[in-house]
């Protein structure tokens, strides 16, 4: 049996719990292709946001509606904003309390609000884009029956021409 002093104990645990150089390196290399992985997705949201607004901005100008948005949906924006409204043109108008407005483009968002606008705004949109197909559907129903009624008719004789005076200017 061998009996170690307290010393030697103590310096082999610090020892082996202090981690080699070779071992930090290879973390801050781990780190920095993080780093550039987490990048590389930020641009990729960054230009997929850029797409999805600017199809957003075209869909709103095609239904052409205005939206009330709750000032609570941009905790960013702080508790001065009383009302936000969404345009048509893909434009934010938003009222402070203390009377200032602020107009904001659709494409200036940061993409978690851009995901709260669309989250907000799709399920009416959706129903909007519904109750257009059923009136356009219903009006080419309605056309078609016309057309059948009108094709029962029989052919008409020509009308004889009605000779017109000659002027005399």
């Amino acid at each position: 049996m061998s009996t170690q002093s307290p010393t030697d104990t103590e310096s082999e645990v610090v020892e082996t719990s202090s981690p080699k150089p070779v071992e930090i390196i290879s973390t801050i290399k781990s780190l920095q292709v993080e780093s550039e992985r987490i990048k590389d997705v930020l641009d990729m949201e960054k230009a997929c946001a850029q797409e999805v607004a600017g199809v957003m901005k075209h869909f709103l100008e095609q239904i052409g509606k205005s939206y009330s948005l709750s000032p609570a949906m941009f905790p960013k924006l702080g508790r001065g904003v009383k009302e936000i409204i969404l345009t048509p043109q893909g434009v934010f108008f938003l009222d402070y309390a203390d009377g200032t407005k602020v107009a904001r483009t659709f494409d200036n968002l940061a993409p978690d609000s851009l995901i709260k606008v669309l989250d907000y705004i799709l399920p009416d949109v959706k129903q909007l884009l519904m109750e257009r197909r059923q009136r356009l559907s219903d009006r080419a129903t309605m056309l078609e029956e016309v057309a059948a009624e009108l094709s029962k008719i029989p052919n008409l004789p020509k009308a004889a021409k009605i000779a017109t005076p000659a002027r005399s200017d």
